[in-house]
């Protein structure tokens, strides 16, 4: 049943949610004191997950909730969602024997903190990011993720956003300006480079001819005769199935001792061009733009994970 209400581990209750996810409905958040989702659509659960997020009322927003371990395989399939970073995580068999001290933390936050819906009307983002962060006693912490423009997300945070754009945008405005303004700290974790443009990290590095930058090159095999000094393609001294040296007609038997291979050289295949060459230009391409771009072009970001501070839990949460 859809308001199914169970009394689990140290009393608590759980209202288990199935049509309410079908139909993006969010309950009474005074029914029960944790929401299980019991329900496998995906695309469904994490709809009601960001509704959820955005939702004004401290009760929603902060209200434990939690993903049956039954499905975990079938959400998997849909790792690009997020659902595990978008709620409180997994469990299995309506077991919360693990769970039931961080349970009790967020509630007796919620009940001790009087928190007014009219004080998150006003689209104080970072109020409710804190608030939340706080009451989990966890840490903002990035996550690598194919479905965010950068390859690097913070997904609760940008589940305020429709835009993969916006989302990277404003949640790391956000988070630098809280960061400025000493509401969080911050925690150096990774480097990534990203388009000079749209801010993307789906790039494609490719190695281009220095004449004409076309990119369809290939890599050919030089040969040096030691008799001879000859250095050549191999191409250049392919006859049937032999090597015979151009330079002096003599065949070439035995790698090491006839003959090296000190290197190669790339040979551009654009038929206006033809070009030669030893050291070949690296390029980037954007998947997300199409802009073209040197290596030297690309934005530098940093990553970091952030913590609360003491002023920002004396002065927003109080």
């Amino acid at each position: 049943m859809s308001d199914k209400i169970l009394t689990l581990d140290n009393g608590i209750t759980a209202l288990m949610l199935e049509e309410q996810i079908d139909h993006n409905e969010v309950p009474d958040p005074d029914l029960a004191d944790i929401w299980i989702i019991n329900n496998d659509k995906a695309w469904n659960v994490r709809k009601f997950l960001v509704h959820m997020i955005r939702h004004h009322d401290p009760k929603v927003f902060l209200k434990p909730v939690f993903l049956q371990k039954s499905f975990k395989k079938t959400y998997k399939e849909y790792k690009n969602y997020n659902l595990k970073h978008l709620c409180d995580g997994y469990i299995d068999e309506l077991d919360l024997k693990s769970k039931s001290g961080y349970i009790r933390f967020i509630l007796d936050f919620i009940k001790k903190s009087h928190l007014n819906p009219a004080i998150f009307q006003d689209n104080d983002l970072l109020k409710k990011i804190i608030t939340y962060y706080y009451s989990r006693d966890k840490n903002i912490e990035f996550h690598e993720s194919p479905n965010s423009l950068s390859g690097y997300s913070y997904p609760r945070i940008e589940a305020y956003y429709d835009s993969a754009a916006d989302a990277y945008e404003y949640t790391r405005l956000i988070l630098n300006n809280a960061y400025k303004n000493d509401y969080l700290s911050r925690h150096y974790v990774d480097t990534s480079h990203i388009c000079k443009k749209c801010s993307s990290g789906f790039l494609n590095y490719r190695e281009e001819c220095p004449k004409c930058r076309e990119h369809n090159l290939q890599a050919r095999v030089l040969l040096h005769h030691f008799r001879c000094a000859f250095v050549a393609t191999e191409n250049t001294f392919q006859q049937d199935d032999k090597l015979i040296c151009p330079k002096c007609s003599k065949e070439l038997r035995n790698l090491g001792v006839d003959y090296d291979k000190p290197g190669k050289i790339f040979y551009c295949k654009n038929h206006t061009c033809g070009h030669e060459f030893q050291k070949p230009l690296i390029g980037v391409h954007c998947i997300n733009c199409k802009t073209e771009q040197a290596p030297s072009e690309l934005k530098l970001e940093k990553i970091y994970n952030y913590e609360l501070t003491h002023k920002a839990i004396t002065e927003i949460l109080n």
